[in-house]
């Protein structure tokens, strides 16, 4: 049953009066699958976007969370969390890491792990960018100026997939009224995850049943 409420995205105090258990046990059961995730991502090795031609927008945004079920409190914590998404996929298909500081000695090693060669990276022009084409030389790297527009006029450069991108993760964040602190990098993996294994809540199903399977052997 757990199973069927999780892979449905169900929010876990709904599961957890559906299934008859207390709200805790839900909450370790629901923290456990999303650590099966983490694992089969860890296990597929590091995430590698596009390729030759192919354009990837990249992002840094704040997710700021309050405590769960204590709507408008200040918020306790701040997390910047850097994106990357490949837009030659329909919706993109992205990648994220959490970051401590947005400056190029964090972000460069970040952008060359997750990119094929003769990627092409669109971005803002955030300071730490301004070194991808000189430390990165197999990259391509193109930008738009967002204190003047919004799509550069010239070459068409944006960073719309992006935004999007980041407009999707928060939005399901918030359908579970909130995150605690600790377990934004689970989360996070998890959005991953079913972007790659659980685009609906029957592949999701089958997914978690055999990563379960393989992580855990009997």
């Amino acid at each position: 049953m757990f199973l069927h409420f999780w892979s449905r995205q169900n929010p876990v105090l709904d599961t957890a009066e559906c299934v008859k258990v207390a709200h805790n046990m839900a909450v370790d059961v629901y923290q456990w699958l999303r650590e099966v995730c983490s694992t089969r991502l860890i296990n597929d090795g590091p995430v590698v976007l596009c390729g030759p031609g192919i354009v990837v927008q990249i992002d840094e945004s704040l997710f700021k969370h309050k405590p769960k079920y204590h709507r408008g409190r200040r918020a306790d914590y701040e997390q910047w969390v850097f994106g990357m998404v490949d837009t030659s996929k329909t919706p993109s298909l992205g990648y994220m890491q959490m970051m401590d500081t947005r400056n190029a000695a964090t972000l460069l090693p970040i952008i060359q792990a997750h990119t094929a060669p003769g990627t092409i990276i669109h971005s803002d022009e955030w300071a730490a960018y301004q070194c991808i084409a000189r430390d990165i030389p197999h990259l391509q790297h193109q930008t738009v100026n967002h204190s003047v527009e919004f799509v550069n006029s010239t070459t068409g450069v944006h960073t719309q997939n992006i935004e999007s991108y980041w407009n999707r993760v928060k939005k399901r964040f918030k359908t579970m009224k909130g995150v605690h602190s600790h377990q934004l990098p689970s989360y996070l993996d998890e959005f991953m995850w079913r972007e790659r294994y659980g685009t609906t809540s029957e592949q999701a199903f089958d997914s978690i049943l055999v990563d379960i399977s393989l992580q855990y052997v009997v």
